[in-house]
């Protein structure tokens, strides 16, 4: 009998039938409710910007989410879904979806993995929800994990972002796709604190850093100039509740990233519109199915 070879490089057929069905029927139960637009709390007409999340290349950025190492996508207009699509399958053994952004150019956003037994990561390349073909990217060192991606030296690549748990020291390793260029340390993130994003929050094309404080709830932002931290603010409070901030991604259109909260108990979604640091408004976004979880902002 034939063994079969698994590889991060080839997407993982495996896939649980009752998460396809939860995943199908919420698409359509979210199809069918209401649709009412996000409100620009400033006015003015809204700029036409280039997302990050965007698998669709509509202009609005989309959310991922993931069933055990099954992932969907969900596309979006604002906080308004309009459709769903499963996404390729992760592959067992240890890899996680970290982050999501265009590796090779090509303006669709891809996946970037991590393996946490050996440090290995991988980029997917992907079309809309589509798989294209696979990478390895540099093995991260031992006592290291890849957290985030975004363009930290303004070359239009996005770069990664690792974190030492034991020392809480971040580090920027600048690629071209998936080729290691050069590396250096960043900011050493304060006890209690996570790092769980990055975005460009005062729009000087440079990604900044987005924290969050679960004991607390309170989240801040680091603004970077390459992996130098140049000044620091509080963003607004999500509270002790079962929100939790997954991400940033500018859902109202203005050019400015907005938080992406995930109620861990009901799965509602939550989109708080931000002008830099400031809470400007906010909205219910699409509720996942119980098996479903927002991974992407």
């Amino acid at each position: 009998m034939k063994k079969r070879i698994i590889t991060p490089l080839i997407p993982f057929k495996k896939l649980i039938a009752l998460t396809l069905i939860g995943f199908l029927l919420a698409c359509f139960t979210q199809s069918a409710q209401s649709v009412v637009s996000p409100t620009d709390t400033v006015g003015g007409e809204l700029p036409d910007v280039t997302q990050r999340y965007d698998f669709n290349l509509d202009g609005h950025p989309d959310f991922v989410l993931n069933a055990g190492s099954a992932t969907g996508i969900w596309y979006l207009n604002g906080n308004v879904f309009l459709s769903g699509a499963l996404a390729p399958t992760l592959p067992p053994f240890g890899w996680r979806l970290i982050d999501a952004a265009d590796f090779n150019g090509d303006r669709h956003p891809d996946y970037a993995l991590f393996n946490n037994s050996t440090g290995q990561t991988a980029i997917w390349y992907l079309n809309n929800s589509v798989f294209i073909s696979g990478a390895y990217g540099p093995t991260v060192p031992a006592g290291w994990a890849l957290v985030a991606v975004g363009d930290f030296n303004l070359d239009g690549k996005p770069d990664y972002v690792l974190y030492n748990q034991n020392t809480r020291q971040t580090a920027i390793w600048y690629l071209n796709n998936n080729v290691l260029l050069s590396a250096g340390f960043g900011p050493t993130l304060p006890f209690l604190w996570q790092l769980v994003g990055t975005a460009d929050f005062d729009l000087d094309g440079r990604a900044d850093y987005l924290l969050f404080n679960t004991n607390t709830g309170q989240t801040a932002i680091w603004y970077m100039s390459g992996r130098t931290r140049v000044g620091a603010v509080f963003g607004p409070g999500v509270g002790v509740t079962f929100y939790q901030l997954k991400g940033a991604a500018d859902y109202s259109g203005e050019g400015y990233p907005d938080y992406i909260l995930f109620n861990i108990s009901t799965h509602q979604t939550l989109i708080l519109f931000l002008h830099n640091n400031v809470s400007v408004g906010s909205a219910f976004g699409p509720t996942p199915p119980a098996d479903w979880t927002l991974t992407l902002p």
